[in-house]
């Protein structure tokens, strides 16, 4: 079943555990071999790990199964994650992946995000979805393997793909990819933001989702949207997620991105980006990239 995570199978190979904060992930190979060897894997799985790790204050789950599957190719074909016989995530990778690709990869810490998301119906992906590509690149930028340029880049380029278009119903009953992954990601951002005016820019969307992983809250669980976001509300003792839902999720709403991008102080200069450290949102911008504590 591809559509399954071959649990059974997965429990039956060899494994190599490697101990992360609150945590263990049992790494697993499924037959056939890489270019690269073993250990080169393995400390891409640490290094994934560890911007995670430092965006979470912890691993989000105790145990993970992890079954890299040798394809044909030098890439990271996506990955799937699941929860419902204890966390597991398989990703296809390309024989001939190089090192550079394994660095330069933001798959792993997409799918181990989701591990720190409660499993909801279908019609929320949006919010799993759009966590995971919020948080992969921020996470990675805290823990060292990426410049904030690089990813407020990115965010400006590929943001206005979760705009709505013609015909849109709101998150919740748009099922676009655009809308999945780059509109959540949108109201991650704008929740980032609004939670960081909120708090006097003290707490920020890291912040409630810690509360929520704090809560118990994992992809091992099943929880509706509505205890999500109120969980995450009342870690940061402010509702933003919640009224965000409220507006985003049954209507069509499009921000002014262009000036969201000039308040945060993002000024594109050529091919590069450079920062306006005078904009309103400056300090916001710079305290959702800073490493916090654990």
């Amino acid at each position: 079943m591809r559509d399954r995570m071959p649990y059974d199978a997965f429990d039956r190979l060899p494994k190599t555990d490697i101990e992360v904060p609150g945590g263990i992930i049992h790494a697993a190979f499924a037959p056939g071999d890489f270019m690269l060897p073993r250990e080169k894997l393995l400390d891409w799985i640490r290094m994934s790990a560890r911007a995670v790790t430092t965006y979470y204050g912890r691993f989000p789950v105790n145990s993970l199964r992890l079954l890299l599957v040798p394809v044909d190719g030098g890439r990271i074909r996506g990955g799937t994650t699941w929860g419902y016989r204890g966390a597991a995530i398989r990703i296809p990778l390309g024989r001939d992946s190089s090192e550079d690709v394994l660095h330069r990869d933001w798959v792993m810490v997409h799918e181990m995000v989701h591990t720190a998301l409660p499993d909801m119906p279908d019609r929320y992906a949006w919010l799993s979805e759009g966590l995971a590509v919020y948080v992969e690149p921020v996470a990675r930028v805290q823990a060292g393997d990426l410049t904030a340029q690089e990813i407020w880049q990115a965010m400006m380029r590929d943001m206005p793909k979760g705009l709505p278009q013609a015909g849109d119903q709101g998150l919740d009953n748009t099922g676009t990819w655009g809308r999945k992954y780059w509109g959540g990601a949108m109201f991650c951002l704008l929740a980032d933001i609004e939670i960081r005016k909120a708090t006097n820019n003290g707490l920020g969307l890291q912040d409630a989702m810690r509360g929520v992983l704090a809560a118990g809250g994992n992809h091992e669980q099943d929880w509706p949207i509505e205890r999500i976001l109120a969980t995450a509300d009342k870690a940061v003792g402010v509702d933003v997620l919640t009224r965000l839902h409220n507006e985003m999720g049954p209507k069509p709403v499009t921000p002014d991105l262009a000036a969201l991008w000039r308040d945060l102080g993002l000024k594109p200069v050529g091919e590069n980006l450079e920062f306006d450290d005078t904009a309103p949102l400056a300090a916001i911008r710079k305290a959702i990239t800073a490493p916090r504590a654990r």
